[in-house]
């Protein structure tokens, strides 16, 4: 196997190829960007599709990840829009932003990569500092079949997909340790390139717990955006699926 900095850089560029057709949220992004005053921050920008989406539309979009590989391919990715779109190499557990935002967007699970409790809410205090007075926070979230059905043993899953005349293969397989804590093996190739494996890991949190620990830091006026649906939107309290993608909005 090759040394883990080449294969999170071939990760990077299988990531950025694989999620390059992926736009169920980007509507949700772009409505909430046009009714939010000033710039918009995203945490877990990854290879930089989100903050394209929004910099195309033209807004003022700051992304920030640790994955530097990932960070690398965003940079070229936003070339076109660089007067109003950047990413930095920032990790929001250690300090809070010196600027202020007025749109806060955790994407596509990057919060479910917080594994401990105290890092979720330490998280959470350094964000609340970066946001405007009367900024507006949504977060991607996810919950797997097997929280609502833990019966539902999902096993290997082997994926393909033709991207630019690029054939992407991925064999994924998810453990549950814990009835919330997943452990992630992706065996990932291009074409005909060797076969990588990369390991990770992910703590789940149901709808009504992530509103919870939001409403613990401070945010109000929480609602839940079940599957990517916007039309769906609706209080934290009212009923949404057990398992799946959920966007949580909240303000301060």
């Amino acid at each position: 196997m090759l040394n883990a900095n080449t294969t999170e850089r071939k990760f990077a560029r299988f990531h950025s190829l694989y999620t390059r057709d992926f736009k169920k949220d980007a509507a949700i992004y772009l409505d909430l960007a046009a009714k939010c005053a000033g710039p918009v921050l995203e945490i877990g920008c990854a290879t930089g599709r989100v903050t394209g989406h929004l910099a195309a539309a033209g807004f003022e979009v700051h992304g920030i990840d640790t994955r530097r590989p990932m960070l690398e391919i965003a940079r070229r990715h936003l070339e076109p829009w660089a007067a109003r779109a950047s990413v930095a190499d920032f990790d929001l557990r250690r300090q809070p932003l010196p600027e202020r935002y007025g749109l806060i967007l955790s994407t596509l699970y990057a919060f479910n990569d917080l594994i401990d409790v105290e890092e979720q809410r330490l998280f959470l205090r350094h964000l609340l500092r970066s946001l405007a007075p009367g900024g507006v926070l949504a977060m991607d979230l996810f919950c797997p079949l097997s929280y609502a059905r833990p019966e539902a043993g999902e096993g290997w899953r082997e994926i393909e997909h033709t991207v630019d005349g690029q054939r992407l293969r991925v064999r994924d397989l998810r453990e549950m340790l814990t009835p919330l804590l997943e452990r992630r093996t992706q065996r990932f190739r291009v074409d005909d390139e060797s076969e990588e494996e990369l390991v990770s890991h992910r703590r789940y949190i149901p709808p009504q717990q992530a509103a919870a620990l939001l409403a613990e830091s401070g945010f109000e006026k929480l609602r839940v955006i079940p599957g990517y649906d916007l039309a769906a939107a609706g209080p934290v309290d009212a009923p949404v699926p057990a398992a799946g993608p959920f966007i949580l909005v909240g303000q301060i």
